[in-house]
């Protein structure tokens, strides 16, 4: 059966826009990243990277327009070892995942930022810390998304 709604044919949301003019991406690691001091996670492998504004060779997702976007990620620690980085909105440090302690952890991010055009997101490992280890493999355990909520 089939149900058909009254109101503007989209759902009620106006203006619809189709998925490919909105940046999206989820990127992931399907192998170890030793990481220095200050440096970015370079998530390498893409699902999705609508309008390519995450370079995979950088780390660095760059908007492509304004607009108030979500972003999530997963990283996976070493067994025992302590990682600690923090999501970065340009040259501002947003929120922070720490993990420590026997076996393996995962720490997360979940933030939603207003964004202007060319504004920069990327994973950043806290200073001060080197050899922390980024863990996944071939079951993907580290993973970065990121897409516009609103323009």
């Amino acid at each position: 059966m089939m149900l058909k709604l009254k109101g503007t044919g989209h759902g009620g949301q106006g203006n619809i826009s189709t998925k490919k003019d909105k940046p999206a991406f989820t990127a992931y690691r399907n192998s170890v990243q030793t990481l220095s001091s200050n440096a970015i996670v370079k998530f390498d492998k893409l699902w999705t990277n609508n309008l390519n504004a995450y370079d995979v060779t950088t780390g660095v997702f760059t908007a492509p327009m304004p607009g108030l976007c979500h972003y999530s990620a997963v990283v996976m620690s070493e067994v025992g070892k302590t990682l600690f980085l923090h999501l970065w909105h340009n040259d501002t440090m947003t929120a922070g995942s720490y993990t420590q302690g026997d076996g393996y952890k995962t720490g997360t991010f979940d933030v939603v930022l207003n964004l202007k055009k060319g504004d920069r997101i990327y994973i950043r490992c806290k200073g001060g810390h080197d050899s922390q280890k980024i863990l996944s493999d071939g079951n993907n355990y580290s993973t970065f998304s990121g897409y516009v909520i609103a323009k």
